[in-house]
């Protein structure tokens, strides 16, 4: 009988930890910028270096922080655990589609919640991003695109006075010029070229909706493109 109550006390009493644990894993919709310059001579591009040319990617992202987020002493810096997801490119410009996705999966490196700052009942008000570092990959999704680019490095993002979860507004950003190199397909990394120069890559949070808007914008000025191209081509035909 003591037993089982004394059971029944330790399940009730862990029930908020196990509750508040859960926050410790979100999801943001997040619209990714970026801008990239083609090398010249390369096999992604025999002419010459292209100017910056600015991408956009959306979709969602999942963060994980470490469970000492939520431990009692109230810790002020926390580590990362990890960054997952799958963002959707957006054409550069109604007249150039670039079918393509971009991840982060491909490794996480680390990074931290730094300066936290808690409310009354312990939850994160204010804090900072620091280091949050990722090696990432971008896949062509069409024919004339048939590539998988990604970095060696991971790419550093940081923010200021952030909450959890990220709310609407927030910017994580990294401004330093990255490198990308093209996966030859060899399995060894040491022979991939470097083709494309990166830079001004930003992630910022956004609601719900205006993620599912720009996909849709996305699909629309890919839909209309083809439909030029093919009335082009019907047009040369005739």
């Amino acid at each position: 009988m003591h037993r089982g109550l004394l059971l029944c006390v330790v399940s009730l009493v862990a029930l908020p930890t196990a509750a508040r644990a859960e926050v410790i894993t979100f999801t943001s919709p997040v619209v990714a910028n970026y801008e990239f310059s083609l090398l010249g001579g390369t096999p992604l591009n025999p002419g010459p270096t292209t100017p910056f040319i600015p991408f956009r990617a959306v979709g969602n992202l999942t963060f994980q922080l470490h469970p000492s987020l939520n431990d009692p002493s109230k810790p002020t810096t926390v580590p990362f655990v990890n960054v997952t997801g799958v963002l959707q490119g957006v054409p550069p410009s109604p007249d150039v589609t670039l079918p393509h996705t971009i991840s982060p999966n491909v490794q996480f490196l680390g990074g931290s919640l730094t300066d936290i700052v808690r409310d009354g009942t312990g939850e994160v008000i204010s804090a900072d991003v620091s280091g949050l570092s990722m090696r990432w990959e971008m896949i062509g999704m069409s024919p004339t695109f048939p590539v998988r680019l990604y970095t060696q490095e991971g790419l550093p993002f940081s923010a200021d006075n952030v909450s959890i979860p990220f709310l609407p507004g927030t910017v994580l950003a990294g401004a330093a010029v990255f490198n990308v190199f093209l996966d030859d397909g060899d399995s060894n990394p040491a022979n991939d070229p470097l083709v494309v120069l990166g830079r001004n890559r930003t992630l910022t949070v956004v609601p719900e909706p205006s993620s599912a808007v720009l996909l849709g914008m996305a699909a629309l000025a890919a839909m209309i493109t083809t439909t030029r191209r093919r009335r082009t081509r019907s047009v040369a035909g005739s």
